[in-house]
């Protein structure tokens, strides 16, 4: 596997330089050497991979093969959000949402890796709306979209929601129980992707804040990406 990726490394691939530097850093089939992990890394950085920049902030930030350095792995992780990596921007979106407390900042963030169909931004939004916001309609869309995309814990939250009859909905034996079947198949295939959830088992509006806490009550989702 190693030469593989070594092959295709040679020819700038750059998912074979970030699969043979974790090859190198575990010592995976071939000696360890850090230093050639951050190498594949820098050769990554210089194709403005943004997987490469976040690698680096990883490493700068835990010290390994460089020098530790809290400031600029924050530089690193900064350019990876900028050239658009999902996982980056999910991590700039909880730093300054739950740490610097700059919450506009740090939802847009979310919302940019989320925009990309990235599991986790929309759980991460999710969250946020359901914590902090207290739109329950809009993180019980985000949830949904979550699932959709293959976070088993989005089906497991919806499912309680309408198992117990949380933030004002009206417990659903149908809705709990088809979120619940979701659960159950991401659990057995997590590469499962639903991505007719939201027409196949569509969520009620909430009682109290209806579709969107934010607007009329008897407002509507249009089906546009603007929506939410």
């Amino acid at each position: 596997m190693a030469s593989l990726y070594q092959q295709a490394v040679e020819k700038n691939h750059w998912k074979a330089m970030h699969n043979l530097a974790e090859l190198y850093l575990r010592g995976d089939g071939l000696v360890k050497d850090t230093n050639k992990a951050i190498d594949l890394y820098l050769e990554m950085i210089k194709l403005q991979v943004p997987l490469g920049y976040y690698d680096m902030s990883v490493m700068t930030k835990r010290g390994v093969g460089v020098v530790q350095s809290d400031k600029q792995s924050v530089i690193y992780l900064l350019k990876a959000g900028d050239v658009g990596s999902p996982m980056a921007q999910v991590r700039l979106g909880n730093i300054y949402i739950y740490e610097a407390k700059k919450r506009d900042l740090g939802v847009s963030y979310l919302r940019c890796a989320a925009d990309q169909n990235d599991a986790s931004a929309n759980y991460e939004l999710a969250t946020y709306y359901e914590i902090l916001d207290r739109n329950y309609p809009v993180a019980l869309h985000y949830y949904q979209r979550a699932a959709a995309l293959g976070e088993r814990k989005g089906a497991m939250e919806i499912e309680n929601v309408f198992q117990n009859g949380k933030f004002s909905y009206n417990k659903d034996k149908k809705t709990e129980g088809a979120y619940y079947k979701v659960s159950r198949e991401l659990a057995n295939n997590p590469d499962l992707r639903f991505p007719n959830l939201a027409k196949d088992h569509p969520l009620p509006p909430n009682p109290v804040q209806g579709y969107h806490a934010d607007k009329d009550i008897n407002w509507r989702p249009t089906g546009r990406d603007d929506d939410y």
